[in-house]
């Protein structure tokens, strides 16, 4: 009888195992099967142990036919959850992100308008919903809807990246050189501030040549970048480095949208493209080189030509602890556009800014940085700011940030002149676990 009892409690191991098969993944769903096989072995090992017995055999194989029996529900049941949990598999992976600022200036400041006062005021700058799912074995989708604060005058719903990401061609079941094609509107690959979002930056405002050369509605304080429409295609090259990494971005994008351009260009396409050389060193210093570049042409055109830093330092025992990291963008303009006179006008506005960043703590983060742009409506103009920040994490989903900047320019707008700003910010996110900004250590 105790081979019954054997015979049982295997049954009853197989149930409860399958009382979480629900919840389960599919692996799980495979270790059940797994364990199914091993209950069929142990049923046939205990009728070979009782062989010749003939007062028990017929019992036993009572027992084994309902025990049979039994598997193959449960069999069934597995595969009836793994169909209706598959769908479950492919819904987007869904992430949140919050940006709360509050800022006090010494004089007024307004907007990129002119016409809104921000100073002394708090505001909720933006709100991200970040969806991505595989869509096939070929590609991927990813969604960012933001929520976007307009100069504390309410807010608007922007597509700030929506495409489809193609990992490999279906025509001949590769991807050549890892060729990657990005279809819809995503963050342009110009320089390394761009393709970052601003819940993502480690200081409290975009720099001054990204929301003047790129674009903004509302000044360097509130979202600023360059998103066309368009594709991006990035592929693999040989490195000239033994070691380093080679990559380009080859990009057609939809003229007119680029800041510089002043939305006169709509009727031409654009182009960009971009270099990224980069190498590590036994796992404690990265180096980034870039080289990018716009151009539109036709009875008007602007072009735009950069190159950028970035260099990480962070050391193998205390890499959580302490980093360092150090970098600049510069980036030089041609333009040849049309005035409000209707008059031709050309221009070459030079802009840059530099910045260093040192982990003193697993929390906490120092740096400062440096702007100095030409006014890209009159090149003659310029204006600089210096800023310095300390940000403090209590996990990578919380963050808390106080900066403090100083503004000089030669533009006609008082308040860009000698002002003094102290801004506050406070970052949420929550939801499927983001991937870490270039500047963290976690």
């Amino acid at each position: 009888m105790s081979r019954f009892y054997v015979s049982g409690m295997l049954t009853f191991l197989a149930v409860a195992a399958f009382a979480q098969a629900p919840d389960s993944t599919n692996g799980d769903v495979n270790e059940l099967r797994s364990e199914i096989r091993k209950l069929k072995e142990e049923v046939q090992s205990l009728r070979a142990d009782t062989l010749g017995v003939s007062s028990q055999e017929d019992e036993l194989d009572a027992v084994e036919e309902r025990l049979d029996k039994r598997l193959q529900e449960l069999e069934n049941k597995i595969d009836a959850v793994s169909r209706s949990t598959a769908p479950i598999a492919l819904n987007p992976k869904m992430t949140a992100f919050i940006n709360f600022a509050a800022r006090h200036d010494d004089k007024t400041v307004y907007d990129a308008t002119g016409n809104t006062v921000i100073s002394n005021k708090p505001f909720l700058r933006t709100v991200e919903m970040e969806l991505g799912s595989a869509v096939d074995p070929y590609a991927e989708a990813v969604t960012i809807i933001s929520l976007e604060d307009e100069a504390g005058q309410g807010y608007s719903i922007d597509a700030e990246e929506a495409y489809a990401l193609i990992k490999r061609l279906p025509i001949i079941e590769s991807a050549p050189l890892g060729l990657k094609l990005k279809l819809g509107r995503y963050r342009a690959p110009l320089g390394v501030d761009n393709v970052t979002h601003l819940h993502d930056l480690p200081w409290t405002t975009r720099p001054l040549v990204v929301s003047k050369f790129f674009g903004t509605e509302h000044g360097e304080f509130f979202e600023s970048g360059f998103n066309p429409v368009g594709l991006d295609a990035q592929i693999f090259l040989p490195s000239p480095v033994p070691g380093a990494t080679f990559e380009a971005n080859a990009d057609v994008v939809r003229g007119g949208d680029i800041a510089l351009s002043q939305g006169q260009l709509t009727h031409q396409p654009a182009y960009v493209g971009r270099l990224t050389l980069s190498e590590d060193w036994n796992n404690e210093h990265l180096l980034v080189l870039g080289a990018s570049a716009y151009t539109e042409t036709g009875s008007q055109n602007t072009h735009l030509f950069g190159g950028d830093l970035t260099y990480k330092w962070a050391p193998t025992e205390r890499r959580e602890s302490h980093s360092f990291v150090a970098g600049a963008e510069a980036y030089v303009a041609d333009r040849f556009i049309s005035d409000s006179l209707r008059a031709f006008v050309k221009e070459n506005p030079v802009g840059w800014f530099g910045y260093l960043q040192y982990q003193c703590s697993y929390w906490t983060y120092l740096g400062v940085r440096y702007d100095w742009v030409e006014e890209p409506t009159n090149d003659a103009q310029v204006t600089k700011a210096i800023s310095a920040y300390v940000s403090y994490y209590t996990t990578e989903f919380l963050r808390f940030r106080l900066g403090f900047e100083h503004k000089s320019s030669d533009a006609l707008v008082a308040s860009l002149n000698n002002t003094n700003s102290i801004i506050f910010e406070a970052n949420v996110v929550f939801g499927s676990h983001p991937v870490e900004p270039y500047w963290v250590n976690r």
